[in-house]
């Protein structure tokens, strides 16, 4: 009899500290909480061993540790974490371990660590490769120590590479842009993410911004950057397989493919969401309660042999409206776009059964295709996919998780 085959999962780690909050950063991160980093780790063991019954019948194919800060973690703690994952899940051979890190911490012997412990993907927060615009970030490397980490990082063995980059930058012209780029290019990276400024409201870009005391990224300016930035990295051999995201072939990144996707993922740490048997969940952002809570959870399992999952603040299961719109949406970032064939195997009905009147409206605006079989975002649209995805939405609610 044959055994059944085990399901793909990904598992993504939140680690939240930053040495200092980017005034663009809306992301669950924090600084000036050193004082939780010994508590933290064993924290975050602790919830991977919770998870770990559910995931039972799935092997681990992706890992990404995300925040925050994961470079600031000690290689002592990231041993703990890496052994403590393994310990607990059949991870694949040949998973993607991706680890974010920014260049301050890229010391070659910090790189050597992260590589031994099984750590084979960085992602390196460079966003930009000129002194003024970092400090306009609030970055605290310059642009020759994010050149030199990257060096490190191959020094160390690091063969698989992202540099995340932004570009529409405050009153940044094209030539601007495009010095980043270049140099980025001659580095040779296997990933580019190249990502438009977004103003995040509850940012201190937000508040600068409403207060006016700096003005609003130039979406014009910003169209120019992105149709460049595509052109010119297909000329360097990048293949765009993403809205804001290039490779080298065999190079995209397989842990991000399983949001975009609509596959399933468990996320720990403070603030980490999840996708996981049918719920979306999202564990409380706050690292001092999360450390509380998972302990709590954790004693109540070791005296009761079962219990809750007291880390998770909220969730919801989506309904089959929902579930259909978000992998119509998702899909539709992917270059690749969404197969009609496979759409509807997947939910027994093809796409135009509940968005055809969307879907011919921007095959009218030029904003969609089908091309082979699957509907695409074209060129036009790749600049104003929110557009086709705000018609997308469902009307319904989804019902709260159980």
């Amino acid at each position: 009899m044959t055994q059944a085959q085990p399901q793909s999962l990904s598992l993504y780690l939140h680690i939240p500290f930053c040495t200092a909050k980017c005034g663009y950063c809306d992301f669950n991160s924090y600084e000036g909480l050193d004082h939780l980093v010994p508590d933290y780790t064993p924290a975050l063991v602790r919830e991977l061993e919770l998870w770990a019954p559910a995931a039972r019948s799935h092997r681990v194919e992706t890992v990404f540790l995300g925040g925050g800060t994961p470079s600031l973690t000690s290689l002592d703690d990231m041993e703990t974490i890496v052994r403590g994952l393994r310990d607990q899940y059949d991870v694949a051979p040949d998973a993607e371990w991706t680890l974010e890190a920014n260049p301050t911490e890229l010391t070659q012997e910090h790189l050597e660590g992260l590589r031994a412990l099984g750590i084979n993907r960085l992602s390196i927060g460079v966003q930009s490769l000129h002194d003024d615009e970092l400090e306009l970030l609030d970055r605290q490397h310059s642009a020759e120590r994010a050149v030199e980490g990257v060096r490190a990082a191959r020094a160390a063995g690091f063969d698989n590479v992202n540099m995340d980059l932004i570009f529409g930058l405050i009153d940044q012209p094209l030539e601007r842009w495009q010095g980043t780029l270049e140099r980025a290019i001659e580095l040779a990276p296997e990933h580019l993410s190249c990502y438009a400024l977004t103003v995040e409201p509850g940012t201190l870009l937000y508040y600068q911004v409403q207060k006016g005391t700096l003005p609003e990224p130039d979406p014009d300016v910003v169209a120019e950057q992105y149709e460049w930035t595509r052109d010119r990295l297909a000329g360097a051999g990048y293949e765009q397989y993403e809205i804001s995201n290039w490779a080298r072939p065999g190079h995209a990144c397989r842990h991000n493919l399983v949001y975009w996707r609509a596959e399933p993922y468990i996320g720990v740490g403070a603030g980490a969401h999840s996708f996981f048997a049918g719920q979306r969940l999202a564990n409380v952002d706050s690292p001092q309660r999360y450390v509380e809570l998972v302990n709590a959870s954790h004693e109540e399992r070791a005296a009761t042999g079962g219990g809750t999952l007291q880390q998770i603040a909220g969730g919801e299961t989506p309904d089959a409206a929902t579930l259909r719109a978000d992998a119509l949406i998702l899909g539709l970032r992917l270059l690749e776009g969404v197969s009609r064939l496979e759409y509807a195997d997947r939910f027994g009905e093809p796409p135009e059964a509940a968005f055809g009147g969307a879907i011919e409206r921007h095959f009218r605006t030029g904003l969609l295709e089908d091309r082979d079989g699957r509907l695409r975002l074209t060129s036009r649209g790749l600049l104003l996919a929110n557009e086709v995805f705000v018609d997308l939405l469902p009307d319904t609610e989804p019902a709260p998780a159980p």
